[in-house]
């Protein structure tokens, strides 16, 4: 069985060892610190001419003719995954733009104040129309739903158009959510006329991803494969730039050794 392995970034290093690592798409975000917000369009398109530039180096090598890079719309941070309809323009706005400097996905998830722990409809409508032809993955707003809709919620995501929901089992991490994820593969397999992967992440790593990926069933696995960036340079000390100490605590960056790790242990299984 092929596995598909996505590695969330948000910096340009990071984004080319995973890609060197042996990734096989990434979710590109911002602020990865505060659960992954949208990115930029330079980030986007710094990373599309890297890819341009060194398609036929070795490093590539046999690798597939495209090298996917899915982009989150994700205005802020917060839970709550309810948008207004001025929060909406502004991602329909950011997704034109991505889409426009070369996208080749996105990842998207809204959720229905009106009714706990439901998929938006209409909101979710909105980005299937804007990313026209590119596949959308639904992030983990669906692990801030009600078990009981979990069936509900996957038909519909995928009668929308979505081709992945990325899912912790609505547990803090894959690890914890496995019986939640396997039930979730379980539904989407038995959706008629619809193909809906379902993608563990949270927490992954190569402790635990073998454990994930066989007892859920699952094909797709995400995960950030992160260290601590070494400091460099002079520095005089860290201070916070905002409400929180976000700031002050040491940049964590994808790990290229870390993603190759994952990519063996992957192909490992059969």
């Amino acid at each position: 069985m092929q596995i598909l392995l996505e590695v969330c970034v948000d910096t340009f290093e990071s984004a080319v060892a995973a890609i060197q690592g042996g990734a096989d798409r990434i979710e590109l975000c911002s602020a990865l610190s505060e659960g992954g917000l949208t990115p930029s369009v330079g980030l986007l398109r710094e990373i599309k001419q890297y890819l341009a530039a060194e398609y036929d180096a070795p490093l590539l090598s046999g690798r597939p003719t495209i090298f996917p890079v899915y982009c989150m719309i994700r205005c802020r941070r917060g839970s709550d995954f309810c948008y207004s309809a001025q929060e909406m323009n502004a991602m329909l706005w950011d997704m034109r733009l991505l889409k426009q400097n070369g996208a080749d996905g996105f990842v998207f998830g809204a959720l229905d104040p009106s009714s706990s722990g439901r998929v938006h409809r209409q909101h979710c409508e909105q980005v299937v129309v804007a990313a026209g032809e590119l596949p959308l993955t639904f992030h983990r707003a669906i692990d801030c739903t009600e078990e009981d809709a979990l069936g509900e919620n996957l038909k519909l995501i995928a009668e929308l158009g979505f081709s992945t929901v990325l899912t912790s089992g609505l547990k803090p991490t894959a690890e914890q959510g496995l019986e939640t994820i396997a039930k979730m593969k379980e539904i989407a397999d038995q959706l008629t006329g619809k193909s809906l992967r379902v993608m563990p992440g949270s927490g992954v790593s190569t402790q635990n991803a073998r454990q994930i990926l066989q007892r859920t069933g699952c094909d797709a696995i995400h995960g950030s494969a992160s260290i601590t960036k070494p400091a460099g340079g002079h520095q005089t000390g860290t201070i916070s730039m905002g409400g929180s100490n976000v700031d002050a605590m040491p940049l964590k960056v994808c790990s290229k050794a870390k993603v190759q790790e994952l990519r063996q242990l992957i192909d490992s299984i059969v």
